[in-house]
């Protein structure tokens, strides 16, 4: 019987790594367990002509049952059982996460605004209308099915308040826990462990799988459950929890030490970050911690003046070039100086990056000053149109007038000459400034995207990509092709500072070997799916429209794999909107983002449909994935 039992799962493993290939198949896990192949998990238990259902019915085949467990509330996962609770099965759900079941029309409303100046960084894929919850669980409550009891446990990790469940039946202990483990030592992603860590002081933005120490804490509580086999939410059935567990928590050990070593938020945290090591390595583990790089005197030279997080550089002629303007403060402080004789304007803006804290103010800075905007070509758009992004720190107010730089141009101002790059490092859409006065100091301002720590990649949703001539491996070439003497300044950073040859080697080195570990902790071919949350996106992702009007909105997909990807699309719209068409395909050539328009549809929205906040998702098929539900935009209508 154990025999025939483990063939069995071995079926059920390849079916859930191939996606639709088996999609909707039944297999026995033993005499009254059964698990429906599909996007999501579907588990039944059964006892006479009752039923039992875990995570959903992917398939949409079961008639009737009584219960369904829903462990966390990630809508690409709750959609498999959504039509059981709406045809009367009584869903049980973590009561620490109830309102993301039954209250999700608020989250939209006040998440039409909250885009904006958010630094919580948390995951948005969350139902998109209410579902009714029958029963609320928690750790050590008492519950059971038909005489069956079910053992609960606190699991949070992959996502805050998760849950697990806990059921011996057919003489064998099964867990059903979720997204905390995806086969043999693997998870889904790290972007969904993005979170603050309180006891290290560190804020979500900063907080890079900042949930890692809770969701170890967590894989060991089921270890300790001594299951005989674990059916995640998705992925393969695991017959060997055991390992599977110790291999998931040595990766995940693996690539946070990796992150550690050459984190620029060292330089802020300082302390804190033996924090966040001992939280998740152990208390004895040592960090291979990345020798500082040499800071410069204590401040840069004198024709440039810190303002904030914004730099100055003043003539000879005490004329003005402003690199970034986040906040009045900077704005009154540039008055102040023209106050006081120190400077007689402003000649152009540089902006480095769109977030909130280098761009929220440039408006004020161009009604007192009167000058040009300068920007690169990648940061450009967003920069115009921040309102049709979900990314880190937005701010919604857009720049409209932007003097578009080609990259390495070349621009003379005063005594100085000026060079403009994209400089993708901090996030995907950042740029560069080399500013060499003639005949002294060479200053590249690179915005944030390092301290004399190392690399500001802690927060997961910028998406720092990880190919070759990308991300922070493009930067540190750059870097190294800097003219000689040249000092990097980054605007949170007062000291110049400078890498050495060895350093930069040190850290190239560090992102290489991390990109190779979380290929063994990602199920994707291609581990930057796992640190890329807008792989496909919405674009524009928030929208304003009126009743009886058709909008265009388009999915862009970035085809990370090595070889040319098609990804097929399906809409799930509201009632009282139609789009057209409803199923539609592009081909994506390797490591490229699908052409301008990516995919486009269609949107009516009906004359009948009342104003309010209504969410868009998609249905991704590509290759041995299917992704239900699995990205979101935002249509208001007025």
């Amino acid at each position: 019987m154990r025999n025939i039992i483990s063939i069995l799962i071995a079926l059920v493993s390849l079916m859930s790594l191939t996606g639709e290939s088996f999609a909707g198949e039944r297999v026995q896990l033993s005499d009254h367990v059964s698990l429906i192949a599909g996007p999501v998990n579907g588990v039944v238990v059964e006892k006479g002509d009752a039923r039992l259902v875990v995570y959903g019915d992917p398939a949409g085949k079961i008639k009737k049952a009584e219960m369904v467990l829903f462990t966390h509330s990630r809508r690409d996962v709750v959609w498999a059982g959504r039509k059981l609770v709406e045809n009367g099965v009584t869903a049980v759900a973590p009561d620490a996460d109830v309102d993301k079941f039954t209250n999700v029309e608020q989250f939209w409303d006040e998440f039409t605004t909250r885009r904006f100046h958010d630094y919580a960084q948390q995951g948005t894929k969350i139902l998109t209308k209410s579902l009714k919850v029958g029963r609320t669980v928690k750790a050590g409550d008492k519950l059971s099915w038909r005489g069956i009891p079910i053992e609960i446990l606190d699991t949070p990790g992959y996502m805050r308040h998760a849950v697990s469940y806990f059921i011996e039946i057919d003489d064998t202990k099964y867990g059903f826990v979720g997204d905390i483990i995806y086969g043999n030592g693997k998870i889904f992603d790290l972007y969904s462990l993005q979170d603050a860590v309180a006891e290290a002081k560190i804020g979500g933005y900063h907080g890079w799988a900042g949930r890692m120490g809770e969701l170890i804490q967590s894989l060991k509580k089921v270890a300790d459950q001594k299951c005989d086999i674990l059916v995640p939410a998705r992925g393969p059935v695991i017959r060997n929890p055991d390992q599977a567990i110790n291999l998931l928590i040595e990766r995940l050990r693996k690539v946070y030490e990796n992150y550690l070593s050459i984190s620029a938020g060292r330089w802020y945290f300082k302390d804190n970050y033996d924090i966040l090591a001992r939280r998740v390595l152990g208390a004895e583990t040592k960090v291979n911690w990345m020798p500082w790089a040499e800071t410069i005197n204590d401040k840069p030279p004198e024709w440039i003046i810190p303002i904030n997080n914004s730099r100055l550089i003043i003539s000879k002629d005490r004329r003005g070039f402003l690199i970034d303007c986040g906040s009045r403060s900077i704005v009154e402080q540039v008055v102040k100086l023209r106050e006081a004789g120190k400077l007689t304007g402003l000649d152009g803006l540089f902006i480095t990056h769109y977030h909130d804290d280098h761009t929220n103010d440039v408006a004020a800075c161009l009604a007192e000053f009167d000058c040009p905007v300068y920007a690169t070509g990648q940061g450009v758009d967003i920069l115009k149109n921040p309102e049709k992004y979900r990314l880190p720190c937005l701010t919604p107010n857009p720049i409209a007038n932007i003097n578009a730089m080609p990259e390495a141009h070349k621009m003379r101002w005063k005594e100085f000459t000026f060079t403009f790059y994209d400089f993708p490092g901090q996030t995907i859409y950042h740029a560069a400034l080399l500013v060499e006065k003639d005949n002294a100091e060479k200053i590249f301002f690179i915005g944030d995207s390092f301290t004399p720590s190392g690399i500001d990649d802690y927060c997961l949703l910028n998406r720092n990509l990880m190919h070759e001539q990308m991300g922070y491996l493009y930067c540190l070439d750059l870097v190294r092709r800097m003219p000689p003497g040249t000092l990097l300044i980054n605007e949170h950073v007062v000291e110049p500072f400078a890498f050495t040859p060895a350093q930069l080697d040190h850290i190239t080195a560090a992102l290489t070997k991390r990109k190779a570990l979380l290929a063994e902790l990602f199920p994707w071919d291609e581990p930057n799916y796992g640190i890329d949350e807008r792989w496909i996106r919405f674009y524009p992702y928030g929208l304003k429209t009126r009743p009886g009007r058709t909008v265009r909105i388009s999915l862009k997909a970035f085809n990370h794999s090595n070889g040319p990807r098609k990804f097929t699309v399906a809409l799930n719209t509201p009632p009282g909107f139609d789009a057209k068409p409803a199923t539609a395909f592009v081909t994506v050539l390797p490591r490229t983002e699908s052409a301008v328009g990516g995919i486009d549809f269609n949107v009516l929205v009906d004359a009948s449909v009342g104003p309010g906040i209504y969410v868009l998702t998609a249905d991704v098929q590509t290759e041995e994935w299917s992704l239900a539900r699995w990205t979101e935009a935002i249509i208001e209508v007025e």
